[in-house]
């Protein structure tokens, strides 16, 4: 566990209800260096110190956060999750299924911190941490990631140039081809 205790504890949500039209399959199932994104990513939450890890969009799975209303996109699919975990944790660390490239250092400092302050890194909406407790939000004002975070108190943590790279999304077969070759 590489954050600090805290008395509430921290979900992981890993974002995978999207179509994955661009890629023409469905990215939380396909293999990266031998193992599913799906998985990956749980992990990488798990490793992070989530203390639960759910799957939204994923009506199927155990462990799932449906979304109330398909092909919205992620900013509501985070709606959905801090609504149907609320007061239980203390706030929520999103990350998407199709960034495969992402390290454990990538994730801890986002979960540093004051428990009541958004963060994510600058220049990139995702993952981030948001608090559960403010997250009551008018679903009409919410068009993006980006829009959802600038309604909570945020810290904007300043990127690495030798980390970007890490942060791409896997939107298409070849982004999937360019993230394999990459160490």
């Amino acid at each position: 566990m590489t954050r600090a205790a805290s008395t509430r504890p921290v979900a992981g949500i890993i974002l995978a209800g999207g179509q994955s039209r661009r890629m023409g399959t469905d990215k939380a199932e396909l293999e990266f260096r031998g193992r599913r994104l799906l998985d990956l990513a749980g992990d990488l939450l798990s490793e992070a110190g989530c203390d639960s890890v759910h799957v939204s969009g994923r009506p199927g799975l155990d462990n799932a956060i449906p979304d109330t209303t398909s092909g919205q996109g992620p900013a509501h699919a985070m709606l959905d999750c801090l609504e149907a975990l609320g007061d239980r944790i203390a706030g929520i660390l999103f990350l998407p299924v199709d960034m495969p490239l992402l390290k454990l250092a990538d994730l801890a400092p986002l979960l540093d911190g004051d428990p009541e302050t958004a963060r994510a890194w600058a220049d990139h909406p995702l993952p981030a941490y948001v608090p559960a407790a403010v997250s009551r939000r008018a679903r009409d004002q919410v068009r993006s990631v980006r829009s959802l975070l600038a309604t909570f108190p945020i810290d904007w943590l300043p990127l690495d140039p030798g980390q970007a790279a890490r942060f791409a999304n896997l939107n298409t077969q070849a982004d999937l081809t360019a993230a394999r070759k990459m160490r």
